[in-house]
């Protein structure tokens, strides 16, 4: 692995020189470029990433009854390729221990990966309500199911997830990694938690739903948030900016 992220950083050096702009999807990646001495700090434009907020927010949630879910069941779920990137282990395994203090609890994973049949394995062995939907193109509608939004990646470039979860008004719990604590005001917006720590991420699902009055409030900062500075127009508008410059106005 070493000699393959050797290779690339050597590419991306090389293509570099041959580019007028390179967009940084996220403050992380504008470190990381500048830290790797990619290309020269004036190359490198920062755009964050964004999303259709609107998209999000019409979505019609899939009635739990079809899914096989209690009204009153108490869902967890993430959004994400079943991959080592994405940690769905250590979904499956935190939610086992969010079971154990939650018995109500239900889990969903939109998504599919080759890690799909580990994790509906122990789920079975350990008496858990998983839906796994396999690909879909209705993720939103599944969102809109869940009570807590998981994002649990070892690695992300930007973790959009984290927005369309704060767009759909769901409490987030994700990981400290690169660019996540950049969209993530632990204690404010929404919790961080240790990269593959199942009982981290169980003490902060468990708190979110011992404390509803706080985590009523972390949705509404979230929310507002992803309204100033994650809508998808911004994003369009800076490309725009960015390439009117690039063509001196023309």
């Amino acid at each position: 692995m070493k000699l393959k992220g050797f290779v690339y950083l050597m590419m991306e050096r090389c293509l570099a020189r041959f580019t007028d702009r390179i967009v940084c999807i996220s403050e992380a990646e504008e470190r990381s470029a500048k830290r790797e001495r990619i290309a020269s700090e004036n190359k490198l434009e920062l755009i964050p990433n964004g999303i259709d907020i609107a998209a999000v927010q019409r979505a019609t949630p899939i009635a739990r009854s079809d899914l096989g879910i209690a009204d009153d069941a108490f869902v967890v779920g993430m959004i994400g390729r079943l991959s080592p990137q994405k940690a769905p282990d250590v979904f499956i395994h935190a939610a086992k221990l969010v079971h154990d203090s939650i018995r109500n609890s239900a889990f969903i994973i939109v998504g599919d990966g080759e890690e799909r049949d580990a994790v509906e394995c122990f789920a079975r062995d350990n008496g858990l309500s998983l839906v796994v939907t396999g690909w879909t193109d209705q993720p939103y509608s599944y969102l809109k199911v869940f009570d807590v939004a998981l994002l649990l990646s070892r690695w992300e470039g930007f973790g959009l997830a984290v927005v369309e979860y704060m767009a759909a008004g769901k409490n987030v719990v994700a990981s400290r990694t690169d660019a996540i604590p950049t969209l993530v005001d632990d204690g404010v917006d929404g919790l961080l938690v240790e990269v593959d720590n199942p009982e981290d991420v169980r003490d902060k699902v468990v708190w979110l739903h011992s404390h509803k009055v706080e985590a009523m409030e972390m949705r509404r900062k979230a929310l507002e948030k992803v309204m100033a500075k994650y809508d998808i127009s911004r994003v369009v508008d800076q490309h725009v900016e960015m390439f009117n410059k690039l063509v001196g106005g023309k």
